[in-house]
Protein backbone atom coordinates (compact mmCIF):
# COMPACT_ATOMS: atom_id res chain seq x y z
CA UNK A 1 0.00 0.00 0.00
CA UNK A 2 2.53 2.35 0.94
CA UNK A 3 4.76 1.42 -2.54
CA UNK A 4 1.09 2.36 -4.37
CA UNK A 5 0.76 5.52 -2.61
CA UNK A 6 4.74 7.11 -3.09
CA UNK A 7 3.90 5.74 -6.86
CA UNK A 8 0.69 7.83 -7.06
CA UNK A 9 2.30 10.75 -5.79
CA UNK A 10 5.39 10.47 -7.78
CA UNK A 11 2.48 10.71 -10.91
CA UNK A 12 0.46 13.40 -9.33
CA UNK A 13 3.57 15.48 -8.59
CA UNK A 14 3.82 15.00 -12.96
CA UNK A 15 0.98 16.12 -13.22
CA UNK A 16 1.37 19.36 -10.88
CA UNK A 17 4.58 20.00 -13.24
CA UNK A 18 2.84 19.84 -16.54
CA UNK A 19 -0.12 21.60 -14.83
CA UNK A 20 1.61 24.67 -13.63
CA UNK A 21 3.77 25.46 -16.95
CA UNK A 22 0.79 25.65 -18.62
CA UNK A 23 -0.50 28.52 -16.38
CA UNK A 24 -0.33 32.06 -18.15
CA UNK A 25 0.28 35.09 -15.29
CA UNK A 26 -2.80 37.45 -15.22
CA UNK A 27 -3.37 40.47 -16.24
CA UNK A 28 -4.98 43.50 -13.82
CA UNK A 29 -8.42 43.94 -13.88
CA UNK A 30 -10.26 46.72 -12.02
CA UNK A 31 -13.37 44.29 -10.95
CA UNK A 32 -11.52 40.37 -9.75
CA UNK A 33 -13.10 38.32 -7.94
CA UNK A 34 -11.18 36.33 -5.78
CA UNK A 35 -11.22 32.61 -6.08
CA UNK A 36 -11.51 30.95 -2.70
CA UNK A 37 -11.14 27.01 -1.61
CA UNK A 38 -12.48 25.83 1.44
CA UNK A 39 -13.00 22.44 2.84
CA UNK A 40 -16.11 21.82 5.30
CA UNK A 41 -14.08 21.90 8.65
CA UNK A 42 -14.11 23.98 12.03
CA UNK A 43 -10.68 25.22 11.23
CA UNK A 44 -12.31 27.24 8.29
CA UNK A 45 -14.74 28.85 9.75
CA UNK A 46 -13.79 32.59 10.00
CA UNK A 47 -13.86 32.11 5.89
CA UNK A 48 -17.70 31.38 6.21
CA UNK A 49 -18.26 33.69 9.10
CA UNK A 50 -16.66 36.93 7.16
CA UNK A 51 -19.13 35.78 4.00
CA UNK A 52 -21.94 35.39 5.91
CA UNK A 53 -21.36 38.70 8.01
CA UNK A 54 -20.52 40.74 4.75
CA UNK A 55 -17.01 40.86 5.97
CA UNK A 56 -15.47 40.94 2.47
CA UNK A 57 -18.35 43.72 0.89
CA UNK A 58 -16.89 45.77 4.04
CA UNK A 59 -12.79 45.57 2.94
CA UNK A 60 -14.65 46.12 -0.66
CA UNK A 61 -12.99 42.49 -2.13
CA UNK A 62 -14.80 40.32 -4.20
CA UNK A 63 -14.71 37.11 -2.80
CA UNK A 64 -15.89 33.73 -4.07
CA UNK A 65 -15.89 30.48 -1.51
CA UNK A 66 -15.42 27.75 -3.80
CA UNK A 67 -16.32 24.27 -1.37
CA UNK A 68 -14.77 21.43 -1.66
CA UNK A 69 -15.40 17.80 0.01
CA UNK A 70 -11.91 16.55 -0.10
CA UNK A 71 -8.77 18.43 -0.26
CA UNK A 72 -7.91 15.90 -2.86
CA UNK A 73 -10.34 18.07 -5.21
CA UNK A 74 -9.21 21.53 -3.50
CA UNK A 75 -5.63 20.57 -4.69
CA UNK A 76 -6.18 19.90 -8.18
CA UNK A 77 -8.18 22.52 -8.91
CA UNK A 78 -5.46 25.31 -7.39
CA UNK A 79 -3.21 23.13 -9.91
CA UNK A 80 -5.49 23.87 -12.70
CA UNK A 81 -6.09 27.52 -11.99
CA UNK A 82 -9.69 27.02 -10.96
CA UNK A 83 -9.07 28.81 -7.77
CA UNK A 84 -7.08 31.61 -6.91
CA UNK A 85 -5.99 30.22 -3.29
CA UNK A 86 -7.09 27.90 -0.69
CA UNK A 87 -7.57 26.63 3.12
CA UNK A 88 -5.28 24.44 3.75
CA UNK A 89 -3.29 22.46 6.62
CA UNK A 90 0.47 23.70 6.59
CA UNK A 91 1.48 20.36 4.78
CA UNK A 92 -0.56 21.17 1.70
CA UNK A 93 1.34 24.04 -0.05
CA UNK A 94 4.65 22.53 0.34
CA UNK A 95 3.94 19.75 -1.13
CA UNK A 96 2.22 21.84 -4.22
CA UNK A 97 5.51 24.47 -4.21
CA UNK A 98 8.21 21.15 -3.77
CA UNK A 99 6.26 20.17 -7.14
CA UNK A 100 6.37 22.76 -9.33
CA UNK A 101 3.19 24.96 -8.51
CA UNK A 102 4.29 28.63 -6.98
CA UNK A 103 2.91 29.36 -4.09
CA UNK A 104 2.65 32.20 -1.39
CA UNK A 105 1.29 30.88 2.50
CA UNK A 106 0.67 34.20 3.67
CA UNK A 107 -0.99 33.72 7.08
CA UNK A 108 -1.76 30.97 9.53
CA UNK A 109 -5.38 31.31 10.74
CA UNK A 110 -4.99 28.33 13.25
CA UNK A 111 -2.63 26.62 15.35
CA UNK A 112 -3.08 24.55 18.53
CA UNK A 113 -2.23 25.45 21.55
CA UNK A 114 -2.10 23.42 25.03
CA UNK A 115 -5.71 24.28 25.74
CA UNK A 116 -7.05 23.13 22.06
CA UNK A 117 -5.98 20.63 19.52
CA UNK A 118 -6.88 19.76 16.38
CA UNK A 119 -6.18 16.02 15.77
CA UNK A 120 -6.26 12.93 18.32
CA UNK A 121 -5.38 9.50 18.22
CA UNK A 122 -8.20 7.23 19.72
CA UNK A 123 -9.07 3.73 20.77
CA UNK A 124 -11.97 1.99 19.80
CA UNK A 125 -14.91 1.60 22.34
CA UNK A 126 -13.86 -0.57 24.83
CA UNK A 127 -10.48 -0.79 23.94
CA UNK A 128 -7.68 -1.73 26.61
CA UNK A 129 -5.42 1.15 24.93
CA UNK A 130 -4.78 4.33 27.17
CA UNK A 131 -0.91 5.97 26.17
CA UNK A 132 0.86 6.13 22.87
CA UNK A 133 3.35 2.94 24.22
CA UNK A 134 0.85 0.47 23.86
CA UNK A 135 0.32 1.51 20.12
CA UNK A 136 3.34 -0.57 19.22
CA UNK A 137 2.54 -2.57 16.09
CA UNK A 138 -1.02 -1.55 16.27
CA UNK A 139 -2.60 -0.57 12.89
CA UNK A 140 -4.02 3.13 13.13
CA UNK A 141 -6.40 4.12 10.59
CA UNK A 142 -5.17 7.37 8.94
CA UNK A 143 -4.16 9.13 5.40
CA UNK A 144 -0.42 8.27 4.74
CA UNK A 145 2.20 11.71 3.84
CA UNK A 146 0.04 13.74 5.42
CA UNK A 147 -0.15 16.86 8.04
CA UNK A 148 -2.23 13.95 10.53
CA UNK A 149 0.49 11.47 9.23
CA UNK A 150 2.78 13.21 10.91
CA UNK A 151 1.42 13.84 14.19
CA UNK A 152 0.58 10.50 14.49
CA UNK A 153 5.01 9.73 14.12
CA UNK A 154 5.11 12.93 16.53
CA UNK A 155 2.92 11.69 19.57
CA UNK A 156 3.99 8.09 19.05
CA UNK A 157 7.49 8.84 18.89
CA UNK A 158 7.25 11.28 21.81
CA UNK A 159 5.00 8.18 23.75
CA UNK A 160 8.22 6.03 23.61
CA UNK A 161 7.95 3.87 20.41
CA UNK A 162 10.43 4.14 16.82
CA UNK A 163 9.11 4.57 13.68
CA UNK A 164 9.43 1.53 12.50
CA UNK A 165 6.53 0.41 15.73
CA UNK A 166 4.50 2.95 13.94
CA UNK A 167 1.75 0.91 11.89
CA UNK A 168 -0.98 2.86 9.34
CA UNK A 169 -3.56 1.21 7.67
CA UNK A 170 -4.67 3.77 4.75
CA UNK A 171 -8.61 5.59 5.37
CA UNK A 172 -8.49 8.88 3.61
CA UNK A 173 -12.00 9.11 4.10
CA UNK A 174 -12.72 11.14 7.40
CA UNK A 175 -16.01 10.16 7.57
CA UNK A 176 -15.47 6.00 6.68
CA UNK A 177 -12.29 6.25 9.13
CA UNK A 178 -15.01 7.37 11.65
CA UNK A 179 -17.20 4.68 11.47
CA UNK A 180 -14.27 1.98 10.96
CA UNK A 181 -13.05 3.19 14.76
CA UNK A 182 -16.65 3.42 16.47
CA UNK A 183 -17.50 -0.02 14.87
CA UNK A 184 -14.36 -1.85 15.67
CA UNK A 185 -13.13 -2.09 12.17
CA UNK A 186 -9.80 -0.77 13.68
CA UNK A 187 -8.47 -0.91 17.14
CA UNK A 188 -7.17 2.70 16.68
CA UNK A 189 -7.52 5.89 14.34
CA UNK A 190 -6.56 9.33 14.03
CA UNK A 191 -9.08 11.98 13.50
CA UNK A 192 -9.69 16.06 13.25
CA UNK A 193 -12.33 18.18 15.96
CA UNK A 194 -15.18 17.62 16.00
CA UNK A 195 -15.05 13.89 15.31
CA UNK A 196 -12.56 13.65 17.82
CA UNK A 197 -15.46 14.59 20.63
CA UNK A 198 -18.37 12.66 18.28
CA UNK A 199 -16.31 9.74 19.07
CA UNK A 200 -15.38 10.13 21.80
CA UNK A 201 -18.94 10.31 23.06
CA UNK A 202 -20.11 7.24 21.14
CA UNK A 203 -17.33 5.41 23.39
CA UNK A 204 -14.27 6.23 21.75
CA UNK A 205 -11.07 6.04 23.93
CA UNK A 206 -8.48 9.19 24.12
CA UNK A 207 -5.42 8.07 23.95
CA UNK A 208 -3.50 11.63 22.55
CA UNK A 209 -3.92 14.46 20.89
CA UNK A 210 -2.11 17.21 19.55
CA UNK A 211 -2.36 19.88 21.96
CA UNK A 212 0.52 22.01 21.79
CA UNK A 213 2.38 21.19 18.16
CA UNK A 214 2.95 23.70 16.28
CA UNK A 215 3.22 21.96 12.97
CA UNK A 216 -0.77 21.72 13.64
CA UNK A 217 -1.56 24.33 11.79
CA UNK A 218 -4.16 25.73 8.96
CA UNK A 219 -2.84 28.70 6.87
CA UNK A 220 -4.20 30.74 3.53
CA UNK A 221 -2.44 30.30 0.75
CA UNK A 222 -3.04 31.85 -2.54
CA UNK A 223 -0.46 31.14 -6.35
CA UNK A 224 2.05 33.38 -6.55
CA UNK A 225 1.15 35.01 -9.27
CA UNK A 226 -2.53 36.27 -8.56
CA UNK A 227 -1.00 37.82 -5.04
CA UNK A 228 1.61 39.77 -6.64
CA UNK A 229 -0.46 40.66 -8.99
CA UNK A 230 -3.68 41.57 -6.71
CA UNK A 231 -2.15 42.70 -3.97
CA UNK A 232 -4.39 44.67 -2.23
CA UNK A 233 -7.15 41.84 -3.12
CA UNK A 234 -5.13 39.45 -0.63
CA UNK A 235 -4.52 42.58 2.01
CA UNK A 236 -8.04 43.03 2.06
CA UNK A 237 -9.45 39.58 1.97
CA UNK A 238 -7.07 39.08 5.12
CA UNK A 239 -8.47 41.77 6.73
CA UNK A 240 -12.01 40.27 6.71
CA UNK A 241 -11.01 37.06 7.53
CA UNK A 242 -9.40 38.45 10.39
CA UNK A 243 -12.41 40.36 11.95
CA UNK A 244 -14.60 37.20 11.44
CA UNK A 245 -11.96 35.32 13.61
CA UNK A 246 -12.22 37.98 16.30
CA UNK A 247 -15.45 38.13 16.60
CA UNK A 248 -15.96 34.37 16.85
CA UNK A 249 -13.51 34.71 19.77
CA UNK A 250 -15.60 37.21 21.06
CA UNK A 251 -18.93 35.90 20.53
CA UNK A 252 -18.89 31.75 20.40
CA UNK A 253 -22.14 31.18 21.40
CA UNK A 254 -23.28 33.45 18.28
CA UNK A 255 -21.51 30.86 15.32
CA UNK A 256 -23.33 27.55 16.72
CA UNK A 257 -25.49 27.46 14.06
CA UNK A 258 -22.80 28.00 11.18
CA UNK A 259 -20.75 25.39 12.86
CA UNK A 260 -23.22 22.79 11.73
CA UNK A 261 -23.99 24.46 8.59
CA UNK A 262 -20.62 24.63 7.27
CA UNK A 263 -18.15 22.64 9.65
CA UNK A 264 -20.30 19.55 9.50
CA UNK A 265 -20.96 19.35 13.69
CA UNK A 266 -23.35 16.97 14.29
CA UNK A 267 -26.79 19.05 15.23
CA UNK A 268 -26.48 16.97 18.65
CA UNK A 269 -23.23 18.35 19.49
CA UNK A 270 -23.94 22.38 18.85
CA UNK A 271 -24.96 23.13 22.21
CA UNK A 272 -21.97 21.68 23.94
CA UNK A 273 -19.32 22.05 21.76
CA UNK A 274 -17.13 25.21 21.94
CA UNK A 275 -15.84 27.21 19.14
CA UNK A 276 -12.15 27.21 18.60
CA UNK A 277 -10.58 30.07 19.42
CA UNK A 278 -8.86 31.50 16.16
CA UNK A 279 -5.54 34.06 16.95
CA UNK A 280 -4.97 37.12 14.99
CA UNK A 281 -3.88 36.19 11.37
CA UNK A 282 0.36 36.20 11.55
CA UNK A 283 3.01 34.43 9.20
CA UNK A 284 3.75 30.46 10.40
CA UNK A 285 6.67 30.52 12.56
CA UNK A 286 9.76 28.99 10.39
CA UNK A 287 10.59 25.97 13.28
CA UNK A 288 7.23 24.75 12.20
CA UNK A 289 7.66 25.27 8.44
CA UNK A 290 10.95 23.61 8.39
CA UNK A 291 10.16 21.01 10.45
CA UNK A 292 7.37 20.24 7.89
CA UNK A 293 9.42 20.31 4.98
CA UNK A 294 12.19 17.96 6.66
CA UNK A 295 9.46 15.39 7.05
CA UNK A 296 8.12 15.86 3.54
CA UNK A 297 11.60 15.76 2.63
CA UNK A 298 12.11 12.31 4.44
CA UNK A 299 8.82 10.73 3.03
CA UNK A 300 10.15 11.83 -0.55
CA UNK A 301 7.65 13.62 -1.60
CA UNK A 302 9.42 17.00 -2.48
CA UNK A 303 10.74 16.99 -5.63
CA UNK A 304 13.18 20.63 -5.42
CA UNK A 305 14.70 22.32 -1.79
CA UNK A 306 12.57 24.44 -0.29
CA UNK A 307 13.17 27.12 2.20
CA UNK A 308 11.03 29.26 4.60
CA UNK A 309 11.71 32.42 2.37
CA UNK A 310 10.37 30.34 -0.83
CA UNK A 311 7.16 29.54 0.88
CA UNK A 312 6.03 32.47 3.36
CA UNK A 313 4.98 35.82 2.61
CA UNK A 314 3.57 38.05 5.33
CA UNK A 315 3.29 41.28 3.18
CA UNK A 316 -0.29 40.91 2.82
CA UNK A 317 -0.83 40.39 6.69
CA UNK A 318 -3.51 43.34 8.17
Amino acid sequence: MRKYHIITLLLFSAALLLNSGCQKKQSPVEDVTLRFGVLPVMQALPLFIAEERGYFAEANVKVELIPFNTAADKDIAMVSGSIDGQFADLFTPIVLEGNGVDISIVATNYDTQDDRRMFAILGKPGADISNPGELKGVPVAASSNTVIHFVIEKLLTAGGLDLDEIKLVEAKNIGIRFQMLITGQVDAAALPEPLVSAAIGQGAVMIADDSGISASQTVLVFKEDFAETYPKEVKNFLAAVNKAAAFISQNPDSVRDAMVQYARLPEAMKDRFRAPLFPALHAPDQASVDEAVQWLERQEVLRKTLHYENLVSDVYLP
